[in-house]
């Protein structure tokens, strides 16, 4: 069971007028597909130094063929994650570097659109926050689905619209997941998952996103008070949709001392074994990602 707290080639930095404020327009990229020579289930991950000051994040725009691109996280990381500025990362613990702890600060896949953060809403990255290098890690699909001369020139993309203005409101990611096998030879094979939450904050859902490969049915997430006796649905999906992040279903207020908990559904008829989770798209995965807010008061996430 995963229970983790939220929450790149650097090729576009510009700042624009937008209202009474500045936006600056960051576009994270990775190599060229055609010139990279990647294959179906490879992971690549592409770091970049961010500039030294606080800034919030309000907006995030993926740019990516869904045929090339399975999927597409942004974590943030304190330090300068590898040696090198574009690595093979199958492994998820290691994106900031050994012993060193990543912040998950957006995730995409389906061909899914991108997110306006609410209005005066913000994640907050920089060097008081502990964020001073993005990482962007693309899980690869089927590439070779795709013409060599389409490939040419194509490059897998995040802009990242930021601001320098504090915002009243801190945006963050709660991620549930599985690591549990799923039983076969089943119409509604069900893996769940269940986290205390401890604050120190009360945290308010805004938005929900599913995952999971291609047996996933339905994933839904809850926010459960009063000693398991009242359930209150977060946001229900099936991952086969667009895997955006979508608008939570009802407003709830997730408190100390509350519960979060998620049930992913799969149909495992036409399998004789279990299937097991793991990060190639012939394993399976089950997560459930909250995007909160909370008052931005200076007190931690």
């Amino acid at each position: 069971m995963i229970c983790l707290w939220r929450l790149l080639f650097v090729c576009v930095a510009v700042w624009e007028s937008h209202g009474a404020g500045q936006r600056e327009l960051l576009a994270l990229m990775m190599p060229e597909v055609g010139a990279g020579g990647v294959k179906h289930n490879d992971y690549m991950c592409q770091s970049a130094q961010l500039q030294p000051v606080d800034t919030s994040i309000v907006q995030f725009e993926p740019r990516a063929n869904p045929l090339v691109a399975h999927h597409m996280l942004l974590y943030g990381c304190p330090g300068k994650p590898n040696a090198r500025q574009s690595w093979s990362c199958k492994s998820s613990g290691l994106i900031c570097g050994l012993g060193k702890k990543s912040q998950i600060l957006f995730a995409w896949a389906l061909n899914a659109s991108g997110l306006h953060l609410p209005d005066k809403v913000g994640m907050e990255i920089g060097p008081s926050h502990g964020i001073n290098y993005a990482v962007l890690q693309i899980h690869y699909g089927h590439p070779e689905a795709v013409s060599p001369d389409e490939l040419m020139g194509e490059h897998e993309a995040l802009v990242l619209h930021l601001t320098r203005e504090k915002q009243p409101f801190i945006a963050g990611i709660y991620l549930l997941g599985s690591t549990s096998a799923i039983t076969a030879g089943k119409e509604a094979a069900h893996v769940d998952i269940a986290c205390p939450f401890g604050g120190p904050n009360p945290i308010q859902p805004f938005a929900f996103r599913t995952h999971a490969h291609s047996l996933g049915q339905v994933i839904a997430g809850y926010v459960v008070k009063d000693g398991n006796e009242d359930w209150e649905l977060i946001g229900s999906r099936s991952p086969q949709d667009a895997q955006a992040f979508y608008p939570a279903m009802n407003s709830v207020t997730v408190n100390p001392g509350d519960w979060l908990a998620a049930r992913c559904v799969f149909n495992t008829q036409a399998k004789a074994h279990d299937v097991h989770m793991g990060a190639n798209t012939e394993d399976e995965m089950c997560n459930f990602y909250i995007m909160y807010y909370m008052v931005n008061n200076g007190r931690s996430l």
